[in-house]
């Protein structure tokens, strides 16, 4: 589904449709990756300390940064300036919102690897900010890092956070590179449905505020998107789906990507779901993101020592030829290639910091998951992970909000099998979920890993959660609502005069009498709502439905039990009625917990949270039956994973 906002562009463009440039794509990819080449050089690496700045050059990139503040101020490629016209002159940098929003000032330099020891091959230098003793400030200090190679077509990044015990409560809060490619780039690239046209800078300086909506959210009042909505939220994704993200510039055929070697610093899980470009153009890091609630929990106390580092990830820079045909997908793709070469040399050997681990400081676990479940006994797919428990000034033992720890994930072969690699030493705890499987497996200290050894786990058995067999389903349990209707096209606005600038806000128009979803005839894709919304200005709550008859009275005494997953909830305290009987206890209704807010952000899932409600099988009988589900709070919402009634029938 392409955004409303870019069809002008692509039509224009490619004249077909989706399908069809789809189909295009495909047949020229050999062809486009084919024709990017990076050219080698026998430029040696260098770095020139300028007093104020330092320039380092490999001959195929150029950065200089700033001494004070750790901030890219030029990045030469290709002959020019890839920032030149950039928001604020174009930049790259790190800032933090602790609990105030903040940058790295009066940074000391050092070249931690000077390429004159090297044979010019590398360089590596560090800009150390500490904190300034003032509490109003971020209690840590920051250590910003960057390094180039010869023949890489970019520069290396990364940053350590450490709060030595010394230090006051830091309170937590986002942390992040970002950055402001110059004017020249106007391709936005997030994945194979967010990878089109973006608004011009001008244009985006000459969009307005919508009344009545986020301050993100502007309405375009010039060119080819005029009267279209523009939104950040509209370009989030899940870091355990996403490896290269970027921009690239059609009038000079080259690109500019965030690249993943590694995700085991990234906070939440694989399922952690934030920002990652936006229109400007702007191009993100979320390294300690906590937008949809996952990796929020990152306080630290006053007397705990913690550092973490975050990185080496890869600026990458490309480029083809003139005349190159889908040149923002051929670019894409490079990326893509270059990131999975990235990945295979994790972790870095070149790396020099004490506190980075290389390879031969790490080891594996491995072993093979084994589900027991009528509904769905395969365990290929599943997301595997490990996970130290970290030291939490909220008591939060949930995997999901965990910010301050290392975190492993891979998933599952066919047969179940697994392999962690490259995990630092320490005693994890083991965590699997997936689609098709109700809730999740977990088991604390389960393996402690040391250098260069392989723990082996053997046969892992997990039985999800039930009461009894399965009566009836909705959904696919598989902590998102993608399956259901707007599943695929939720980030799309609509047009103005129209003020409805993101899709929950057609809830009423396209279901003005609200969800009647009858088992064995309506279908979820279309007939069920991908958010139930209580949108504010309405008089009342909104009351879902699911008919269903029962050949025979279920059996006398028995349970029945009522599962339901929220993809995403906030401020919806849940009503549950069977056969007009409430089984949640409360008038008010039960709240899912954690909270999370993907509706508002656009997103089409946050955190994962769910409910179990037993009751007595005496509430159903033969033939028609009915479950209600009523959002009691307004401006509350829950975005639907999925919903089983589990009973015996006779």
């Amino acid at each position: 589904m392409v955004k409303k906002s870019h069809y002008l562009f692509l039509l224009y463009n490619t004249n077909s449709t989706l399908r069809g440039m789809k189909k295009l794509l495909s047949l020229c990819f050999t062809f486009c990756v084919a024709i990017i080449v990076q050219a080698q050089n026998n430029s040696k690496v260098t770095v020139t300390d300028n007093g104020s700045s330092v320039f380092m050059d490999n001959g195929i990139v150029a950065i200089t940064i700033s001494k004070n503040s750790g901030d890219i101020r030029t990045f030469m490629y290709n002959g020019g300036n890839i920032l030149t016209g950039g928001h604020d002159g174009g930049k790259f940098y790190w800032s933090w919102n602790m609990p105030r929003y903040q940058n790295p000032s009066n940074c000391t330099y050092t070249l931690t690897a000077d390429p004159a020891t090297n044979n010019y091959e590398y360089a590596e230098i560090k800009l150390h900010a500490a904190w300034s003793g003032n509490t109003t400030d971020a209690a840590m200090d920051v250590d910003v890092y960057y390094a180039l190679k010869k023949n890489v077509s970019g520069v290396y990044a990364a940053a350590m956070l450490s709060h030595p015990a010394a230090y006051p409560l830091n309170p937590g809060g986002e942390w992040r590179m970002s950055s402001y490619p110059g004017s020249t780039f106007d391709w936005m690239t997030v994945d194979g449905t967010r990878n089109f046209m973006m608004p011009s800078a001008e244009d985006m300086r000459a969009s307005l505020p919508v009344p009545g909506a986020p301050k993100e959210v502007s309405r375009i009042t010039t060119g080819p998107f005029t009267n279209h909505y523009e939104c950040k939220y509209d370009y989030s994704a899940d870091f355990g789906d996403i490896d290269t993200w970027g921009w690239s510039s059609t009038k000079q055929n080259i690109g500019v990507w965030m690249t993943c070697a590694s995700k085991e610093y990234y906070p939440g899980g694989p399922m952690k779901r934030e920002l990652m470009c936006h229109a400007t153009p702007v191009l993100l890091n979320m390294l300690g993101g906590t937008h949809y609630t996952g990796g929020s929990d990152g306080g630290v106390a006053a007397g705990e020592d913690w550092r973490k580092m975050f990185g080496p990830f890869l600026i990458y820079c490309n480029k083809v030829p003139k005349g190159t045909s889908n040149a923002s997908n051929a670019l894409w793709q490079d990326a893509k290639l270059q990131t999975k070469k990235e990945q295979a040399q994790w972790p870095y050997s070149w790396f020099t910091p004490t506190t980075y681990v290389k390879a031969n400081g790490r080891g594996n676990i491995t072993g093979q998951l084994s589900i027991t479940d009528a509904d769905h006994p395969s365990a290929a797919n599943m997301w595997v992970g490990v996970a130290v428990t970290p030291e939490s000034v909220r008591g939060i033992t949930d995997f999901q909000l965990w910010c301050k720890n290392y975190q492993f994930w891979v998933q599952t072969d066919a047969k179940g099998e697994f392999n962690i690699p490259n995990v630092l030493p320490g005693t994890y705890n083991l965590y699997a979920f997936g689609s098709g499987v109700i809730g999740q497996y977990s088991k604390l200290n389960v393996a402690t890993v040391s250098a260069g050894a392989t723990v082996k786990l053997g046969v892992i058995n997990w039985t999800p959660e039930r009461v009894a067999p399965t009566i009836w389903e909705i959904g696919i349990p598989n902590r998102s609502a993608k399956e259901f209707k707007h599943g695929t096209d939720w980030w799309m606005g609509g047009t103005y005069p129209s003020l409805n600038w993101a899709r929950f806000m057609d809830y009423n128009d396209e279901f003005p009498n609200d969800v009647t979803y009858t088992i064995g005839k309506s279908n979820y894709a279309t007939d069920w709502n991908f958010v139930q919304p209580y949108l504010k200005g309405d008089s009342t709550p909104p009351v879902w439905t699911v008919k269903f008859d029962l050949t025979a009275t279920p059996a006398v005494g028995k349970k029945t039990s009522l599962y339901v997953a929220a993809a995403s909830a906030f401020l919806a305290p849940l009503q549950i009625l069977v056969n007009g009987k409430d089984i949640t206890g409360t008038p008010n209704g039960v709240n899912f917990s954690p909270a999370s807010n993907a509706t508002i952000r656009k997103g089409i899932h946050g955190a994962f949270a769910e409910l179990r409600f037993n009751f007595d099988a005496s509430l159903l009988h033969a033939g028609s039956n009915t479950v209600s589900f009523i959002v009691r709070r307004p401006g509350g919402d829950v975005q639907w994973d999925y919903v089983r009634l589990e009973g015996e029938v006779r």
